[in-house]
């Protein structure tokens, strides 16, 4: 095959899987549509970008998209010979490998600073091969760069007004990271240009490098012959085993021998797994119950976790709740009341939860969650929000009973679980008229995505109606679920 010339973003690919770099160049059609929330992730990238020039204002931009890269890469030229001190997206190739910088600033003794981008809040491994590469290019082409530097997002930034660049990011400079890279860079390139000339995929098997550090766009391609309920599936396996099973060529769950070296926890759904049997410890599970106090507050929240602040006195990537759902069972056997608030979708919904809860949640009895930690958590964020709210919040967080608990510690597994006790597990298999299939919003994903669809206003005011609708039918599935989940419970001790 010919030789081919590749971007940055297929030389990670090569890095995480030569397979991938092939499949990438020569299967295109293999890759599924881009799902909605990724792009929203995408989108996010762009803002976080588009906040980065912010930094480093008075550049120029090289506005050329991926369709018109010759044009890019002599705008890039024409910047670079006008004596441009900050370029955005400049772009260049050497040696059949193109790059787009994110932004390029000029030294006063005629060097440059390149300058990468990241929506992370932390400095990452993967941030140097990608940064590495961009420098062998970009020096490769004739500029000579001093220092590297990797610009992410400052955890610890809490929107004060509009949004300002300087606190919001973080240099870290990754120079020496970056020259230690040089010599690996150059021979990654050279077995990269190997694995595309050959006429064949790479055999290369499935594993971690699946999704790590990225999730494999190919991955429902080179996964398809994977069995429901397999070796992928038991808890907390470690890789070396499951490769170890792999290469016994074991990859049903129940087909695991009994003598393979796994855990307690691994070993009961195991058994479970081969028996069809649920394993129920009563005893355990009616210690739990006892611990229940009247009325059960059963709720649960939706968030959003977005990456530039969208209201005062939030940090980049907090988990923002915009919806509560909450069932109310005042006494055992009594009817159970449904309660719920979803934010406006214009304003900080923080405020108005807060009030929901402090006015709807009395200070006796136990406040049900399914995972209840992530619950505890957004209460003391509000807590610490709104101090006009802060006693009464905290009283919250003293009520709360973990409904996951006896899932968890294994006091009732099932064989429909298949080794896991997430809420969307459990119910069917306890509870099976009760699915979340065929619902519109039927995932905490989908959630989120249709409360930043509401945010966007690019909805109509019917869309707005429906998203709203449906946001409703699903939080409120999962509290009511709880109290079916619960009354299941009842029953069994």
């Amino acid at each position: 095959m010919a030789n081919k010339r590749i971007s940055k973003s297929q030389f990670m690919k090569g890095l995480q899987c030569h397979k991938h770099l092939w499949l990438y160049n020569y299967r295109k059609d293999l890759i599924p549509p881009v799902p909605e929330d990724v792009q929203v992730r995408f989108d996010e990238g762009h803002v976080v970008g588009a906040l980065a020039r912010e930094y480093f204002n008075g550049g120029k931009l090289v506005d050329c998209d991926y369709q018109q890269l010759p044009e890019a890469i002599k705008q890039t030229r024409e910047f670079i010979e006008s004596s441009t001190k900050i370029i955005y997206e400049s772009t260049f190739v050497f040696n059949n490998v193109l790059v787009r910088a994110d932004i390029l600033k000029k030294n006063t003794d005629g060097t440059w600073d390149l300058i990468e981008v990241k929506s992370t809040t932390e400095v990452k491994d993967e941030h140097y091969p990608d940064v590495a590469i961009q420098k062998y290019v970009i020096e490769g082409a004739g500029l000579k760069i001093n220092k590297a530097w990797l610009m992410h997002i400052n955890n610890q930034f809490v929107k004060d007004g509009p949004i300002d660049p300087k606190g919001f990011f973080t240099k870290e400079d990754i120079s020496a990271e970056v020259a230690d890279l040089k010599d690996e860079t150059v021979q990654n390139l050279e077995a990269f240009m190997e694995v595309l000339a050959a006429a064949k995929v790479p055999d290369i098997g499935i594993g971690r490098h699946c999704s790590s550090p990225y999730e494999c766009e190919f991955s429902g391609h080179c996964w398809k012959d994977i069995p429901e309920y397999s070796i992928y599936d038991i808890p907390r396996l470690k890789w070396d085993k499951k490769d170890a099973l792999k290469d016994m060529g074991i990859l049903r769950f129940r087909d695991v021998p009994e003598d393979f070296p796994l855990n307690d926890g691994q070993l009961l759904y195991l058994r479970v797994e081969k028996t069809g049997k649920a394993v129920i410890e009563k005893t355990e599970i009616a210690e739990f119950l006892g611990e229940l106090t009247y009325p059960l507050y059963y709720i649960d929240f939706e968030t959003i976790m977005p990456a530039v602040p969208l209201y005062e006195g939030s940090r980049p990537y907090q988990q923002i709740p915009f919806q509560l759902s909450l069932h109310i069972q005042a006494k055992p056997g009594a009817a159970v009341r449904h309660l719920e608030f979803l934010g406006d979708a214009k304003t900080d919904p923080r405020p108005g939860l807060a009030r929901f809860m402090v006015d709807n949640i009395g200070p006796k009895g136990s406040l049900l969650a399914y995972n209840a930690s992530f619950e505890a958590s957004r209460i003391k964020e509000l807590a610490e929000t709104f101090p006009a709210s802060e006693d009464a919040l905290v009283r919250l967080v003293a009520q709360i009973k973990d409904l996951m608990k006896p899932f968890r510690s294994r006091a009732y597994v099932h064989p429909h679980f298949h080794g896991r006790y997430s809420i969307k597990k459990v119910l069917p298999a306890l509870i099976p008229d009760m699915t979340y299939e065929g619902l519109a919003v039927a995932n905490g994903g989908d959630a989120q995505l249709a409360y930043f669809n509401m945010i966007s206003g690019k909805l109509t005011k019917a869309e707005m109606e429906q998203t709203a609708k449906d946001l409703k039918i699903y939080c409120g599935q999962d509290t009511l679920a709880m109290v079916k989940i619960v009354e299941h419970l009842i029953g069994i001790v």
